[in-house]
């Protein structure tokens, strides 16, 4: 039963389009001391909705494209072992991400199909079609820029199979949610970097 209210949250977040757990991947030390992402978590029984908002210090068109480059996702999230486009146009896809949730001593595998509809480069809008992790998911995430990069706000309503604990389940989700914004913004922040080098 804990095993499966650990597992709700790291299915959630690792196949949202905007939180990862990746790697650094030789960025500098200063990347690593972005400022924290502004999360908020409420539950409303056993459903959580979820705000956060962040700087990413990349032009937009960096973030749009680590937003949405689901295939790579596997490169430098350590959670994830297949990230596929199952269907593609202009403004929708069909992705399938598999891997391990891993919190402490607990893992489980975790499977979940999501429908994306895209509105480059503004926005992403998310809805699980399939799974096993959560019972409905939705999620938007809007991308404005601003002065020294780009702001991403994030909203999500989701309600997992099993429900946790009232003290333990907002505080897990915030952390989560927290390190997985800020390690994606790493990536975007790597990725950035590699342009400017190769100029």
């Amino acid at each position: 039963m804990q095993r499966r209210r650990m597992l709700w949250i790291a299915g959630a977040l690792a196949v949202s389009p905007i939180l990862a757990a990746a790697e650094t991947y030789g960025v500098p030390l200063a990347v690593r001391t972005l400022a924290d992402p502004e999360v908020r978590v409420q539950r409303q029984g056993s459903a959580f909705s979820i705000d956060a908002v962040l700087h990413a210090p990349v032009p937009l068109a960096t973030a749009w494209e680590v937003l949405t480059d689901f295939e790579q996702m596997p490169r430098y999230q350590t959670n994830l072992s297949r990230s596929e486009v199952l269907e593609r146009s202009p403004q929708r896809l069909l992705v399938r991400q598999q891997g391990v949730a891993r919190f402490g001593p607990f893992s489980s595998a975790f499977d979940s199909v999501r429908e994306m509809q895209l509105a480059p480069p503004r926005s992403i809008r998310a809805r699980q079609v399939s799974g096993k992790v959560l019972r409905q998911m939705t999620s938007l995430m809007t991308l404005e820029p601003e002065e020294g990069g780009t702001r991403l706000s994030y909203h999500a309503d989701m309600e997992p199979e099993t429900s946790l604990p009232p003290l333990i389940g907002p505080a897990l989700v915030q952390h989560e949610t927290a390190e997985q914004f800020a390690a994606i913004v790493r990536e975007m922040v790597r990725r950035q970097g590699q342009r400017a080098a190769a100029k």
